[in-house]
């Protein structure tokens, strides 16, 4: 039988021609190319917030490239993080000259001077950069939050508003205009924003705090308790949403439940007068007059100027028959800017002097 030689094919990818380059040192690039390089890898840093290396990067990318003006405006950007203002200051002046009119520029620039409280030039550097770039959200916000912050509310409204217009989504400028709104006294239309603001973020906890404030002004009580207990199931540490469920309790005539509230505030924040004193007005209504004096009592020693807390201990040592005491509360009560309690004082027959 003939042997069959088999033969087989052996199939190989074709070889690929390599060429060889020798290693190029960075130090040879061109100038520009360079820059390039080292600004990209000062980004890639910059994002993954390794701050050191991407102001490394930004110095290699000016250091090749001396007219970088966006590498100028990254590592101030790059200083503001680190906290080295004056340094992210000089940077972003000198972009700015490299390149006059950048919205970005400004902008970081007006962050910086916020930062070490030059808040004229940072309202003037965020008036620059709305003006290069009007549908900038963040920057008419930031404006706002600074014309808030000195009391322009109007002026704060607008700048919110026009937040709003750059980004209908941003939901902390619903929410700050409806803090200029209740300021402005504007409380529907307060209460309008918070509840745009909770729409676009259900977690924007300081909405719902805020719409029961403006609820309560506006005599819609059980939606602001609604609110109330909704964040307080969510942040049960926060001694102010106690208190003012407490206050809308009281208003509610639930004077026992205004207590429990008034008390969960004081056991998370001793020291809150206004807690303690709300307590008293409600021992008060309760006829928990020795209580109602003792928790006055304690608000005083908190706060000595606290009118309310001395007309609310004169009713209390008045119904405890501590007819020279209360006198003594109420003509201090006067001093402080409570004038009806003369009226009180002079009711009683009393002839002593202010309280202590």
């Amino acid at each position: 039988m003939p042997k069959i030689l088999l033969f087989f094919l052996l199939l190989t990818a074709p070889a690929v021609a390599q060429a060889q380059v020798d290693s190029v040192r960075a130090s040879t690039l061109p100038g520009p190319q360079l820059a390039e390089r080292a600004y990209n890898s000062g980004l890639a840093s910059f994002n993954a917030q390794s701050y050191p290396a991407a102001l490394r990067s930004f110095d290699q990318a000016i250091a090749a490239k001396g007219d970088f003006a966006a590498a100028y405006t990254n590592r101030a950007a790059t200083r503001y993080e680190l906290k080295e203002y004056p340094q992210a200051l000089a940077d972003y002046d000198q972009a700015l000259k490299l390149e006059p009119g950048s919205f970005s520029g400004y902008f970081g620039r007006a962050r910086v001077r916020e930062a070490q409280n030059q808040l004229a030039e940072a309202d003037q550097d965020y008036s620059e950069a709305v003006k290069a770039k009007p549908d900038y959200a963040p920057a008419w916000y930031n404006r706002g939050v600074l014309r808030f912050e000195k009391g322009d509310y109007q002026a704060a409204r607008d700048d919110f508003a026009a937040a709003i217009k750059a980004d209908p989504k941003m939901a902390y400028a619903y929410h700050d205009r409806g803090s200029a709104n209740q300021k402005l006294s504007n409380y529907p239309a307060a209460t309008q924003d918070y509840t745009q603001a909770l729409a676009l973020q259900p977690d924007l906890l300081p909405a719902l705090l805020n719409r029961a404030t403006t609820e309560r002004r506006t005599g819609q009580l059980p939606q602001a308790l609604r609110d109330y207990d909704a964040y307080l199931a969510k942040k049960a540490d926060n001694a102010l949403a106690f208190s003012n469920r407490g206050s809308a309790r009281f208003e509610n005539k639930d004077y026992a439940g205004a207590i429990a509230d008034f008390s969960q505030a004081i056991k998370l924040d001793a020291k809150y007068a206004y807690a303690w004193n709300n307590r008293a007005a409600a021992q008060l209504k309760l006829e928990k007059y020795a209580e109602a004096a003792a928790d006055a009592s304690e608000a005083i020693k908190l706060k000595p100027d606290y009118a309310e807390a001395y007309f609310n201990r004169g009713h209390a040592r008045e119904m405890l028959r501590q007819a020279d005491e209360a006198c003594q509360d109420w003509r201090k009560a006067a001093s402080l800017g409570i004038a009806v309690g003369d009226k009180y004082a002079a009711a009683a027959g009393c002839a002593g002097e202010a309280a202590d």
